[in-house]
């Protein structure tokens, strides 16, 4: 199969872009045909990763939404004529991207997988952010309806998708990159270590962690160490300086700034008693997967993707409201080793489920609908 594959941010380093490399990774491998486009490419990602790179071509540097439109509309005509017969697959929610290339090939079929319909992270101020990279979140609309095969990451979204616009979509769970697979399962000593991972950007809450590690956790469990895991995010520099801040009055707090490499962060899940997920409405959120691969107990909220695999008392928790998460940290970090060793050993036995093999191949069986 010819498969063109198109993500606006692939410079960025986030669960899309890590998504869309393991795609790519194996389809190739697999021996498709694999073109991908994009505004720019991180190195260190795709280094290894055989396909057609395409950037974005910049006839004009202008930040607005006909420059940007009109770019996208001349390279897409150029690639969709220079790699003819490349099934159209748009990585991430954005629905013009399917328009355009309708206007340009009327009889093209494209496939998209949904992250969630609606872009949570939008505001007035940092709409220029989103088009600076082909990003067009306030022109959504009903041009999801043209896409004539929809993937979504969870039931969570997929029912938003449904809420919204009445369009049914093909649950496709996402993948992690296969090092975390690599070492053999065994029940771990583990730290009394917090861990939370992700951007510092409000939604995910880290500030609220720190403040019951500070208030709480410590004076219940003196042993007691919080990890936060993550890279800034230029569009909430306030937030992240108040973080720094935060970690810099508590003690037992650390704060990694930068992106950590698979084998880098599954140490560190290694040692953690407890990974700690605050975003609730989070479509997703593969963090909470990446540390169940090494045995740690996840806490997420009911309200997000995740949820879904988590049994309470079995594999994890997952919580109604904050109140409620801070009483389930503190019930791990306490718990009798025997049942935590019992629920770690079925944390690590879902996490199997979210390969980077099954992924492709349901997305490439599905893609196989519109050819």
């Amino acid at each position: 199969m010819k498969i063109l594959v198109i993500h606006p941010h692939l410079h960025f380093l986030g669960g899309s872009e890590v998504l869309t490399k393991i795609l790519i990774e194996k389809a190739s491998t697999w021996g498709h045909e694999v073109t991908v486009l994009s505004k720019d490419f991180n190195e260190e990602l795709f280094r290894e990763v055989k396909a057609n790179y395409i950037k974005i071509k910049e006839y004009s540097k202008e930040v607005n939404i006909t420059s940007r439109i009109n770019n996208l509309l001349l390279t897409l005509s150029e690639v969709l004529s220079k790699y003819p017969g490349h099934v159209p697959l748009i990585m991430i929610q954005e629905p013009l991207y399917a328009l355009l290339i309708k206007i340009l090939k009327p009889n093209t079929k494209v496939g998209m997988y949904v992250h969630y319909p609606l872009e949570e992270e939008l505001i007035s101020t940092n709409l220029p952010k989103f088009l600076e990279n082909y990003r067009f979140p306030n022109m959504y609309n009903e041009y999801y309806k043209i896409v004539e095969l929809l993937m979504t990451n969870s039931n969570y979204t997929a029912k938003a998708l449904y809420k919204l616009y009445g369009l049914t979509s093909n649950v496709v769970y996402p993948a992690i990159p296969e090092d975390y697979f690599q070492n053999t399962f065994t029940v771990k000593d583990k730290e009394q270590l917090i861990i939370s991972v992700g951007r510092f950007v409000p939604h995910k809450k880290f500030d609220v962690l720190i403040k019951w590690f500070k208030e709480r956790i410590r004076r219940e469990v003196s042993d007691a160490k919080l990890l936060i895991v993550g890279i800034p995010d230029a569009r909430y520099k306030d937030y992240y300086e108040n973080l720094k801040k935060l970690v810099s009055e508590c003690e037992n707090v650390e704060l990694i700034e930068r992106p950590l490499r698979p084998k880098e962060l599954a140490k560190y899940y290694g040692v953690a008693k407890v990974y700690v997920h605050l975003r609730i409405g989070e479509h997703f959120g593969m963090a909470p997967v990446e540390a169940m691969t090494q045995g740690t107990i996840p806490i997420v909220p009911e309200a997000s993707g995740i949820s879904e695999f988590i049994i309470n008392d079995y594999n994890g928790y997952a919580f109604k409201n904050l109140d409620e998460c801070l009483d389930l940290i503190l019930k791990v970090l306490k718990m009798s080793s025997e049942r935590y060793a019992e629920i770690s050993r079925n944390a690590y036995r879902t996490s199997l489920y979210f390969t980077p093999y099954r992924f492709t191949r349901d997305v490439i069986n599905y893609l196989k609908l519109i050819t």
